[in-house]
């Protein structure tokens, strides 16, 4: 019911973010800066966002292969769905609250994981949405993009932080 539900999801975000394209005259669309830059300068920003998500999703794989199986509410290796484009945008949801949900249970075992909330899911879920926002064919669009960014690039800090935490000896009960 689950992969139904994200399957679904993810037609109607495709079907969305297409519309503008199918507008007459040409809609800005969220990658349009782009042509802008020239192939190669595109190139190397598009390798180099690919780069920084592979060692996010590494982050978020030993994040949860830190954490005790039984507390673990995903398989570590199935971070690695972030690639399925454009499957990752309705799962990049579920993999923050699995993470997050991971970490909660942990820290009924782990004290030292009490002084970090909520384990980065509101910034999760913040930097999930902006990245849908960021289909919008215009400067909110552009907008949302780079929040986006910033909100990924601060939750992905925490969770390297609770990672050094979960690498830590557990204090006595």
């Amino acid at each position: 019911m689950n992969t139904f539900i994200k399957i679904i999801l993810t037609a109607l975000l495709v079907l969305i973010a297409s519309f503008p394209y199918f507008q007459n005259g040409q809609a800005p669309g969220g990658l349009s800066e782009l042509q802008y830059m020239g192939i190669i300068p595109s190139i190397i920003l598009v390798v180099g966002f690919f780069t920084a998500i592979a060692f996010y999703c590494y982050t978020l794989q030993k994040v949860l292969q830190n954490v005790k199986p039984d507390n673990r509410t995903r398989k570590p290796k199935s971070i690695w769905f972030m690639y399925l484009i454009p499957f990752n945008f309705i799962e990049d949801f579920f993999i923050v609250i699995d993470v997050s949900n991971s970490l909660k249970n942990e820290m009924k075992t782990n004290k030292n994981l009490t002084k970090f909330g909520d384990f980065g899911l509101t910034l999760g879920i913040g930097w999930s949405v902006a990245q849908l926002f960021s289909f919008i064919p215009n400067i909110a669009g552009q907008i949302s993009g780079l929040i986006g960014i910033i909100l990924w690039i601060i939750h992905w800090v925490l969770l390297h932080r609770i990672n050094k935490v979960l690498q830590q000896p557990t204090p006595n009960k």
